[in-house]
């Protein structure tokens, strides 16, 4: 077991040689002038009162009375040049340092946030719990292929707070960057920008080295969310990246066509990103848009649709065309509810497979989640792995050159002959079956393979018993657990969380 685990998807980031692109120079700004458009004639509701008059000083179109924002397109376009389209999200060891921008390809992101787990134990449905966090944490500290990790699941027994206990777990279980979507209201993100910064060495080497990125999401259609943009705004002042998200669903919070979906969530990312760049010009910014279609025989949200899907990797484009990095993929696990099952492969490869060859800069599939977010097996996680090896497989196409035409193998072994006694071939094979799950000899006579599943576990279960990333310092933790401490004695931080 020990020699799968090790040689299980040792890429990072995935390189992709093969380059789609969905829209043309034409339909692109067409879509993009359209959110421009909404922006500047239809608006978005911001119920802060401190972004209201963030916009307003910027002579943005304010009604306070309707919480109401129309940003004129001059403003739009001579603000969001200020983002920046390179720049790194480190990890605790710069040879963990995610660089965005740059042509190392796409980084691979963990999502989130699930509310249950399959007991790895038991195989129970339940809640999740902080220790659950932890442990998919460790997880995806181990395999070099994730380069981001998220809170993949709530830490459901610590109530109220339970984001900022979430920070706390990753911040213990993995030296990755980590992205958090949970963290919002402005007391919130300074306790975890305070907990970033005892950990970076003090508020300076943060804004140097920006350990952690908030991920603040919109309301569909039009909407921004006053906790969270009151975040975004407390993590650009810290210097920390600030990605924004919207999931327009296609019939509900969107209109029933994909371009038009696309044109509405540009606009509320776009909305955000802007804010931060009227307020702390330079900010990093990147946007999320997965569209989604509501079902209309039951009215489920279904995220793996094919149509959903191809509008997910065109915002890539739309995002670069604004200069703007992009993460993409899906988190979301589709609406699968079995772990080894067709449904699981399909929903999950041609996915992130149109992210990758989109270009995206980082890409949201490694999760282990299921039924649309909402459950976590750990064992999907190394079935994730499994999709994005051969999605790295694919993407780097077909090498082309004298040794690979092996003119001199074809001469030596001629017509009706067998190339596997050749020693290039012996040595040339191996790489062309990667290690696998799938494919684990059983000891039992008579049967072929292993079941996967039971492969699987046994995998998590080595990596839980044997990984332990590097400690953060003994004097660091209690500060984290002192912050923590604060955040749960803070009354005022309840009544804000609550909404009273």
């Amino acid at each position: 077991m020990i020699e799968l685990v090790e040689r299980i998807a040792s890429i990072q980031p995935i390189k992709s040689k093969l380059k789609l692109a969905i829209h043309d120079d034409d339909e692109l700004k067409k879509i993009n002038e359209m959110a421009f458009s909404i922006l500047e004639e239809v608006g978005v509701h911001c119920p802060s009162q401190k972004a209201l008059r963030i916009f307003a000083d910027a002579k943005a179109n304010v009604d306070f009375d309707k919480k109401l924002v129309k940003i004129p397109s001059y403003l739009m376009v001579e603000h969001l040049k200020n983002a920046p389209r390179r720049y790194t999200l480190a990890g605790r060891r710069p040879e963990l340092d995610v660089k965005i921008g740059s042509d190392d390809g796409t980084y691979c992101a963990c999502g989130g946030e699930a509310s249950y787990v399959i007991d790895f134990r038991t195989g129970v449905k339940r809640r999740a719990v902080k220790e659950d966090l932890a442990n998919i944490a460790r997880v995806a500290d181990y395999f070099p292929i994730v380069s981001v990790v998220w809170q993949i699941v709530s830490a459901g027994d610590m109530g109220i707070t339970a984001p900022i206990h979430g920070m706390e777990a990753l911040f213990n279980n993995t030296e990755k960057h980590v992205q958090t979507e949970s963290v919002i209201g402005e007391r919130s993100a300074k306790y975890t920008i305070e907990m970033a910064s005892v950990i970076a060495g003090g508020r300076d080497k943060l804004r140097e080295r920006p350990i952690f990125t908030g991920m603040i999401c919109t309301i569909a259609p039009l909407a921004h969310d006053e906790s969270g943009i009151e975040a975004a705004l407390a993590f650009a002042e810290a210097g920390l990246p600030v990605g924004f998200m919207s999931m327009p669903t296609m019939g509900l919070t969107a209109p029933p066509y994909q371009a038009s979906a696309i044109a509405v969530g540009l606009a509320e990312v776009l909305s955000g990103c802007v804010l931060t760049q009227i307020a702390y010009p330079g900010t990093p910014n990147y946007v999320v848009i997965p569209t989604a279609v509501i079902n209309p025989r039951t009215g489920d949200y279904f995220y793996a649709s094919s149509f959903s899907q191809i509008a997910n990797a065109a915002v890539v484009q739309l995002a670069h065309y604004n200069g703007l990095p992009a993460l993409a993929g899906s988190s979301c696990g589709g609406n699968a509810y079995k772990l080894n099952s067709w449904q699981v492969g399909l929903e999950n490869i041609y996915v992130n497979l149109l992210a990758v060859m989109a270009g995206a800069d980082m890409c949201s599939g490694l999760s282990g989640l299921m039924e649309v977010v909402t459950v976590l097996d750990m064992r999907r996680f190394v079935f994730d792995i499994e999709i994005f090896q051969a999605i790295d497989i694919i993407v780097r196409g077909v090498e082309v050159n004298d040794n690979t035409l092996a003119l001199d193998m074809i001469r030596e072994v001629g017509p009706r002959g067998m190339f596997l006694g050749q020693k290039r071939t012996a040595k040339e094979l191996p790489k062309l079956w990667p290690p696998s799950i799938l494919f684990e000899k059983p000891e039992v006579l008579g049967e072929k393979y292993r079941n996967a599943e039971e492969v699987a576990h046994e995998a998590i279960d080595w990596v839980l018993k044997n990984h332990h990333p590097a400690p953060l310092d003994e004097r660091v933790k209690q500060e984290l657990r002192k912050i923590v401490t604060a955040a749960d004695n803070d009354e005022s931080l309840k009544r804000k969380l609550k909404g009273e």
